[in-house]
């Protein structure tokens, strides 16, 4: 790989439903002031509106981070929050973004951080949603996929039973599928010999099996707007940079197919990047680099895991960013 100069761009990288699990960050809550702080305002906002403790439900005593922790109005929030804490923790450290990436519920909070949307009503917002899908949906899944897409063209019953949910990668992808499907597909992912895992989510989200929420959610969203970012926010379902007065995009950013693998390309085209994974697996990062290959001048940075070591991964990317 050639060295990655220096002058790279930083992209914070924001994950969606998928990347959460009980304890996550805990370490960091425990030893750093700025994350801290971050998560209990927004947790006392939650708590106060919805009686809910996005807090207490991630770290609830008794639970194993292998447990799925996949009840919408905990994870929705709990993802939201974490994020936005780290990135709040990043720029305390010194690392600012040169533009930021957003991937489903992710958009949400890019957008709050590059100050498109108040922290307090972008969390609200997303603290609401959870609800209008509980309502209004027939329960669903997402399985992502390590093989390419064209495995729903290849087989048919596949495309039957599936809706293409994202391409994240040249042979990463994820399918959406109502409840009643999940074990089929994964018999026929399984026969394909196609690694797969199925997510912590409890709807089949950036499909048609979630249009009954349509109207609710845009209603929902109707009096939220959008300023001018103080960097650039990629949006994984516009392919390319948010910019105030689009229609109906909180709609369209949970329903519409994510496309994380054409967004890295077009900030590839610019030059590469070093990219910043603040969700809770650093999976975006991973999938990121495994696309991109050994020819890339990219960097590639996460620090939480669930396998602990998160405060080390700190103590080194404010060594080396």
């Amino acid at each position: 790989m050639p060295p990655a100069p220096s002058s790279l761009p930083i992209v914070f990288c924001f994950a969606g439903q998928g990347s959460q699990y009980y304890h996550m960050a805990a370490d960091l809550l425990a030893e750093e002031p700025v994350f801290r702080q971050w998560m209990e305002i927004g947790d006392a906002i939650v708590r106060d509106r919805h009686g809910v403790s996005p807090l207490a439900e991630i770290h609830a005593s008794g639970r194993r981070a292998s447990e799925p922790f996949d009840r919408l109005e905990h994870t929705h929030p709990a993802i939201f929050m974490t994020q936005f804490a780290m990135a709040k923790l990043l720029q305390h450290k010194g690392i600012r973004p040169d533009m930021l990436l957003g991937v489903s519920l992710g958009e949400f909070a890019a957008m709050s951080v590059a100050g498109m949307v108040p922290f307090e009503t972008a969390l609200a917002a997303v603290a609401r949603q959870p609800r209008l899908f509980l309502e209004s949906c027939a329960p669903g899944a997402l399985i992502a996929v390590l093989g390419p897409p064209s495995l729903c063209e290849s087989e048919p019953r596949l495309g039957h039973l599936a809706e293409l949910a994202g391409i994240n990668a040249e042979r990463h992808h994820v399918l959406a599928m109502p409840g009643e499907n999940v074990a089929e597909v994964e018999a026929i992912l399984t026969r394909l010999d196609a690694p797969f895992q199925r997510l912590p989510v409890p709807f089949a989200f950036h499909s048609s099996w979630i249009e009954p929420a349509r109207a609710a959610v845009i209603a929902d969203a109707a009096a939220e707007r959008l300023e001018s970012p103080f960097w650039p926010v990629w949006s994984a379902c516009l392919g390319a940079p948010v910019k105030p007065g689009v229609p109906d995009l909180a709609w369209r950013i949970v329903r519409e197919p994510m496309r994380l693998g054409a967004s890295v390309a077009a900030i590839e085209a610019q030059g590469g990047a070093h990219y910043i994974d603040l969700s809770a697996t650093g999976s975006l990062a991973a999938i990121i680099r495994q696309d991109l290959g050994e020819a890339s001048r990219s960097r590639f940075s996460a620090v939480l895991s669930p396998f602990g070591g998160n405060l080390r991964r700190l103590a080194k990317l404010l060594e080396t960013a």
